[in-house]
């Protein structure tokens, strides 16, 4: 497996609230999506569903902000 994608997916499960996901999108390389980084961890099975429906409100609800 890619360990670009298990490098994402170990930043993704430590996200534990609004702000932290917050730091996440600053901090995140701009390669790809923020979105389609949470959805492919998910895919891969490396998040629970649990997570990625979290994460991703939370990049929507942050990118409105912006």
């Amino acid at each position: 497996m890619d360990d670009q994608i298990l490098k994402k997916a170990n930043q993704l499960n430590n996200l534990a609230c609004k702000e932290c996901t917050r730091g996440w999108l600053n901090d995140h390389d701009r390669l790809s999506d923020p979105s389609d980084d949470v959805i492919n961890c998910f895919e891969k099975n490396l998040i629970s569903l649990q997570l990625r429906d979290r994460l991703i409100e939370e990049i929507k609800e942050i990118e409105k902000e912006n």
